[in-house]
C-alpha cells in the first residue's frame, strides 16, 4: 500500500507539560497553547483526534455529613427491595418556582444569507420582564396615555409562606382532586427548602387537604439537592425552551407564553425526567450520598422509539451491594 502525504509530527511531550498546569490556567485554547509551546491550531487537531477534550465544570451544592445522609436515606426509600425496581413516582407531584424572563441578554438565532440579525434594545438588563406564577390582578390608581384608572393590572406577587400556602390550597389541591386517577391513593407534594415553603404539618393545608377527600403528603426534598427533583432536572428547562420559541412583550404576555408551553409539554418529556431522577437517585446511592457524579447517558430517545422505555429503572449493581449491607437492612 502507498501512502502519501506528510506524516503527523509527535508533539506529545508538548502536550505532557499540561498536566502540572492548574486547570483554571488552560480554560481555553490560546492559555493552553502559550503553556505549552503549541500553536493554536495544533491543540484544536488534538480536540479533534480525542487527545485533548472539553469540559464543563458545574458549580454544585456544599454538602454537610448530615446532608449526604440525608440524600442517602431519601434515595434508598425509593426502591423496591424485592424487585430492586426505583418507584415509578406517579403518585408523586414536585413544586418550585422558577423565574421566567420575556427575553435572554444573549440569543441564539439561525439567519440565512442577506438577513439582518434582529436588534433587541431594553434601558437596562433589570428592566427586562420577569415573572413567575405568582401574580394577581391589580386596578391601576392613576390614569396615563396607555390607559384610564381603575384598568386592571398584572402585578407579581412577593413569594411568602401565606401567597405559597395559597397557591397549594387554591390551585395544586383542585387539580389533584380533579385529574388524579384514583381517589384512594395517596399523593405526595414535594417541595424544596425554601424558607417560604410551609412545613409538612401546616395545618391550614392539612384542612384543606382533608376536605378534598384524598390523603395528600406534603413533604420536603432533602436539602441542599437540586439533583433530586424532576423540575430541576429538566422540565423547567423544557418548559423555558418552549416560551422562548414564542413572542412576548408584556407580563400577560409572558404569562400566556408560560402557560401555553407548560401544557403543550409531551408525556414523554415528563417521563424522562422523571427517568433521569432515578438514575440521579442510582448516581447519589453509589456515592453514598454525595452529588460529585455525572449525569449518565440512558439512549431514552432510542428506547422509546424501539417502545422500550420504562417507568421504572433497576438500581444497579453498586447501588445493590449497598442495600446488602446489614446496617441497611
Amino acid at each position: 500500500m502507498h501512502l502519501s502525504g506528510r506524516r503527523s509530527t509527535g508533539r506529545t511531550e508538548g502536550l505532557e507539560q499540561l498536566r502540572g498546569v492548574d486547570v483554571a490556567a488552560r480554560s481555553t485554547v490560546r492559555a493552553a497553547a502559550a503553556i505549552c509551546g503549541l500553536p493554536q491550531t495544533t491543540l484544536q487537531r488534538r480536540i479533534g483526534t480525542g487527545e485533548l477534550r472539553k469540559v464543563t465544570s458545574v458549580v454544585k451544592p456544599l454538602l454537610t455529613e448530615e446532608n449526604r445522609n440525608t440524600r442517602l436515606h431519601f434515595c434508598v426509600s425509593h426502591i423496591d427491595r424485592d424487585t430492586l425496581l426505583y418507584a415509578d413516582m406517579l403518585n408523586t407531584v414536585h413544586v418550585d418556582e422558577k423565574i421566567f424572563h420575556v427575553t435572554e441578554t444573549t440569543r441564539r438565532f439561525l439567519l440565512l444569507p442577506g438577513e439582518v440579525p434582529p436588534t433587541r434594545r431594553v434601558k437596562s438588563r433589570r428592566y427586562i420582564t420577569r415573572a413567575m406564577a405568582f401574580v394577581e390582578k391589580v386596578p391601576v390608581k392613576r390614569s396615563s396615555r396607555r390607559r384610564p384608572a381603575g384598568t386592571l393590572e398584572t402585578k407579581e406577587v412577593s413569594v411568602t409562606k401565606a401567597t405559597y400556602r395559597d397557591m397549594l390550597i387554591s390551585r395544586v389541591l383542585p387539580s389533584i382532586e380533579a385529574r388524579w386517577p384514583n381517589a384512594s391513593e395517596a399523593v405526595v407534594i414535594q417541595q424544596d427548602n425554601a424558607p417560604a415553603h410551609i412545613k409538612p404539618d401546616d395545618p391550614q393545608f392539612t384542612e384543606a387537604a382533608a376536605c378534598c377527600g384524598r390523603h395528600v403528603e406534603l413533604r420536603f426534598q432533602p436539602a441542599n439537592s437540586p439533583d433530586l427533583n424532576v423540575l430541576d432536572l429538566g422540565l423547567f428547562c423544557a418548559i423555558q425552551a418552549r416560551q422562548r420559541k414564542k413572542t412576548a412583550r408584556t407580563l400577560d404576555d409572558l404569562i400566556e407564553a408560560i402557560t401555553e408551553s407548560y401544557w403543550e409539554l409531551p408525556a414523554r418529556t415528563i417521563n424522562v425526567a422523571f427517568l433521569s431522577l432515578q438514575d440521579s437517585m442510582d448516581q447519589c446511592i453509589q456515592q453514598r450520598g454525595d452529588n460529585d457524579y455525572k449525569p449518565r447517558h440512558m439512549k431514552k430517545a432510542k428506547l422509546e422509539r424501539e417502545g422500550r422505555l420504562p417507568l421504572s429503572i433497576r438500581c444497579s449493581d453498586e447501588a445493590a451491594v449497598y442495600l446488602a449491607e446489614p446496617a441497611i437492612l
